[in-house]
């Protein structure tokens, strides 16, 4: 599975790269610190899957959730926060991610993450994504 990254803060974003990359059969095709970056890379580089900060210092992750559908994006995205609560989750989910997860907690949920893109995986070769 190719996995896009979208995390503002250099070193999450590279600890997240490193333990999503020790993970069988995910390949880490781009990376993203800002809303503008993320946007001309997930297009550049197709993935199937994008890991997704709801916070950007130049915008939000609900902008690409949101630019995504538009755009008719097949792809599963998990949205990674600082500040979980319950509007947050289920305005994502009804834009299509397939899980909001808590990053306060540190990159722990690494496994439930690859977990999650795995099974969206599985969904994927039997219906067609989300976006």
């Amino acid at each position: 599975m190719r996995v896009f990254i979208v995390e503002d803060v250099t070193e999450t974003r590279q600890e997240l790269a490193e333990l999503l990359a020790a993970v069988n059969g995910l390949e880490i095709v781009g990376q993203a610190g800002s809303l503008r970056q993320s946007l001309t890379g997930i297009e550049a580089t197709a993935p199937d899957a994008v890991i997704l900060d709801i916070s950007l210092p130049d915008g939000s992750g609900i902008e690409v959730l949101e630019h995504g559908r538009r755009r008719g994006w097949k792809l599963s995205v998990v949205v990674l926060t600082g500040k979980l609560y319950e509007p947050l989750q289920v305005k994502c989910q009804e834009l299509g991610a397939v899980a909001v997860l808590d990053k306060i907690n540190g990159l722990t949920q690494v496994r439930e993450v690859a977990d999650g893109l795995q099974c969206c995986l599985r969904n994927a070769s039997n219906e067609s994504s989300w976006l």
